[in-house]
This record gives C-alpha cells, structure tokens and sequence, in this order.
C-alpha cells in the first residue's frame, strides 16, 4: 500500500495509510483532522490534522486508492 504524505500543522512531514482512513473533516481553514481506524489512548480513534482543506486531503487519499487498485 502506497503512503501519501502531508505536513502537519508544526510543518512536519507526516505518512497516511489511505486503508486506514476512517474520515477527513475540516476544523479550520486550510487546516483538516484525519481520523483512522486505530484505537489510541482511552480507546477512541487516532486523528491528526494536516494542512489543506479536506477536498484536497480527500483528493490525494482517493488517488493513491484508485492507483492501489489498478
């Protein structure tokens, strides 16, 4: 499975695992909360916010999906 990469919101280079994405939702601006299927402390769900709206955060996961499966 390809990683896509983004930079968090302290501009670090962070990977995503498109399989692992449970949703993008916006919390601000430019600025979109990742939430995956794996549970953290306290047993609720990872999430990291990254920049970028989430129609280009949804863009960049969709298309490495797409290319995964072709």
């Amino acid at each position: 499975m390809a990683l896509v990469g983004f930079k968090n919101t302290t501009n670090q280079l962070v990977y995503i695992n498109p399989a692992q994405v449970l949703y993008v939702t916006t919390f601000e601006a430019d600025v979109s909360i990742v939430t995956f299927a794996v549970a953290g402390q306290g047993g609720g769900p990872v999430h990291l916010y990254v920049r970028g709206s989430v129609d280009l955060v949804q863009s960049k996961l969709s298309a490495t999906m797409s290319a995964a499966r072709s």
